[in-house]
């Protein structure tokens, strides 16, 4: 997707790994459900000043990677942003990165492991949490 801001050209694309470090660090320890809509989310990081940075994080300037963009200099520049582009571009994020879907999926990875480890570990006389302090004792 395309957005044009302040005169130059914004692309965003799917999340890709970098990014998703970036918005792990900038949501820390704010709570967002499933069920929190795009709006909520807006009013969420306008309240805790972290909107501009949110858009530094999905937007990148046309013709430059996503590794090799300036953080800082994007979010300085998109303090300017109208909040009606910022809400499309939060909505279109939302659209192209399914990421309710993708933890729903880490979490059924996560148990899947937990119910291997488990049975693994039933065949053994050591718990699985014994079983990496092994080598120490």
């Amino acid at each position: 997707m395309k957005y044009t801001i302040n005169s130059k050209i914004y692309t965003q694309k799917p999340l890709v790994i970098g990014q998703l470090g970036q918005l792990i660090e900038l949501l820390g320890n704010i709570e967002i459900s499933a069920a929190t809509s795009v709006q909520g989310i807006i009013k969420i990081l306008i309240a805790t000043n972290k909107l501009p940075l949110a858009l530094a994080i999905a937007l990148t300037p046309e013709g430059t990677k996503i590794k090799d963009k300036d953080i800082a200099a994007l979010q300085e520049e998109f303090y300017e942003v109208p909040l009606e582009t910022a809400s499309e571009v939060i909505s279109d994020f939302f659209d192209c990165n399914p990421i309710v879907s993708l933890c729903e999926k880490l979490s059924g990875m996560i148990e899947k492991i937990t119910e291997v480890m488990r049975t693994r570990s039933n065949g053994t006389s050591l718990p699985v949490s014994s079983a990496s302090s092994q080598a120490e004792t």
